[in-house]
């Protein structure tokens, strides 16, 4: 069972790293003196339905729960093509070549960069309120 999630996780991956026309945010990198917590949804250009659906749902479960957070500064959610070369130096900092769910908790002027695209890839195929209720709790164990 184990062999078979890492073939479809190797096959979505490979079928996210394939170019369309869908276009991002543009990023910039932050100053690191205010604490706070990044989520940053990587993607090349071409992105699967599970590619969508985890920019979807994550921007919709940061927007139903941490409004306030986002208004502040506290959350910064981006959206990265990093197929744009405007955006080669954040992606190259995340180490994102394609698809990707990063998280960056920046206390006290120093990073803690996660990689949750695991999480992702496991939830976002499924149902959004599945994928709302896992995001949320690691989201609110990272404010803490």
């Amino acid at each position: 069972m184990k062999n078979l999630l890492f073939i479809a996780l190797i096959t979505l991956l490979a079928a996210c790293g394939n170019k369309n026309n869908e276009s991002a945010k543009d990023a910039s990198p932050t100053d690191l003196k205010n604490d706070r917590l990044e989520v940053y949804a990587f993607h090349g250009v071409r992105q699967c339905e599970t590619c969508k659906h985890m920019k979807a749902y994550s921007k919709a479960t940061l927007e139903k729960h941490f409004k306030a957070e986002l208004k502040s500064g506290a959350i910064v959610y981006q959206v990265i093509d990093v197929d744009d070369e405007k955006n080669a130096e954040l992606a190259e900092r995340f180490e994102a070549t394609g698809t990707a769910l990063m998280i960056n908790r920046v206390q006290n002027g120093k990073e803690n960069i996660e990689d949750w695209s695991d999480f992702a890839f496991e939830y976002a195929p499924g149902e959004q309120n599945e994928y709302e209720v896992e995001f949320k709790k690691m989201i609110e164990e990272k404010l803490k």
